[in-house]
């Protein structure tokens, strides 16, 4: 205990000599002495994160054990301690920022892959009502065509066909109840003409 006492006596530079020289006592002692320190320097800086800046102190103090000639004798403990706390900040930015980037990489690539993916189904659903619309003859396709493509009314429509507009609803309906029929598990629904 007495010699406890002579180590908490010591100079921080005089500890890390002992550290470097393999005594685990004196590395206690510099735990110690800083593990709150730091540990409060990386809870600052990591997003008030408890958890991830007790993890950071551990590895901090860890770098130490395994590598204690990186400390430079006369250099004082407790800047060198901070430059080793700030690298890591420096690098877990640098990783967050990495993953934030990553992660909307990822996201606009599947926007990307989902826009692509709709207009494709787009343009398959479109080639077959195309083909269905062909099928039907000239006079249905072309109605249906100036309705739907044109946007044209139903009282438009009775003029260019110089008749009423019921016939015209009428001939629309059969229209799209025959391409629901066709097309089947497609279930296009189109508005009803006015």
């Amino acid at each position: 205990m007495r010699l406890f006492k002579n180590y908490k006596k010591k100079s921080d530079e005089q500890l890390m000599q002992l550290v470097q020289q393999g005594d685990s006592q004196a590395f206690s002692i510099i735990y110690d002495r800083y593990a709150h320190r730091i540990k409060a320097f990386f809870y600052r800086m990591l997003w008030a994160d408890d958890a991830k800046a007790e993890d950071y102190v551990h590895d901090l103090f860890a770098r130490i054990i395994e590598r204690p000639e990186l400390y430079q004798s006369g250099y004082p403990l407790l800047p060198w301690l901070f430059r080793i706390a700030s690298n890591m900040c420096k690098n877990a930015y640098r990783k967050r920022q990495f993953e934030v980037e990553y992660l909307q990489q990822i996201e606009k690539n599947k926007m990307q892959l989902s826009a692509v993916e709709q207009k494709m189904d787009e343009e398959i659903l479109l080639d077959k009502l195309h083909q269905v619309l062909k099928k039907l003859g000239e006079d249905k396709q072309e109605l249906f065509l100036l309705r739907y493509q044109q946007q044209l009314s139903t009282k438009e429509l009775a003029s260019i066909y110089v008749t009423s507009e019921g016939t015209i609803k009428s001939r629309l309906f059969y229209i799209r109840k025959t391409l629901l029929d066709v097309m089947g598990e497609d279930k296009i629904i189109w508005e009803n003409g006015k």
